[in-house]
């Protein structure tokens, strides 16, 4: 497995995630179907954050096309997450979310998720460029999108 080199230090944006005793399994830890919701929830929290939905069409949004995740560490009832989320590409048409998920007490990583998400135009039912005005918001919010 691939040594997974982040820090919370690579992350602006911060979503709180409470283990529930309900995430575990018959093992003991954590589902690892659970760290796909919880990254799924740090997303919708930094799109509903920073999207501009005022000035954005009705018809689009995200869909996730491919997702991902490296586990590092189990979790288990009662632990608290820190999950960071950022974007760490933005193509003409796709944003690739990465969440990095810490231990609130320790600070350690215990996994890192990325989604491949387009941009998605649900009443053509088509991929479609991301909008201008997101992409200078989306800029501004994470200056190295640039680089």
């Amino acid at each position: 497995m691939p040594v997974i080199d982040r820090s919370r230090d690579d992350y602006r944006y911060w979503y709180p995630v409470q283990i529930r005793w309900g995430d575990m399994d018959a093992l003991g830890h954590v589902n690892n179907a659970r760290y796909f919701t919880f990254s799924e929830s740090a997303r919708l929290a930094y799109r509903d954050d920073n999207f501009p939905r005022d000035v954005l069409p009705d018809s689009q949004d995200l869909i996730l096309a491919r997702t991902s995740c490296d586990f590092v560490e189990q979790l288990k009832y009662p632990d608290h997450l820190d999950a960071g989320c950022r974007i760490a590409k933005l193509g003409r048409s796709s944003l690739v979310f990465e969440v990095g998920m810490f231990r609130r007490d320790s600070g350690s990583l215990v996994a890192v998720t990325e989604a491949v998400t387009v941009w998605f135009d649900y009443a053509a039912q088509m991929v479609t460029p991301i909008p201008d005005v997101l992409r200078q918001v989306l800029l501004a919010y994470e200056p190295e999108l640039g680089r």
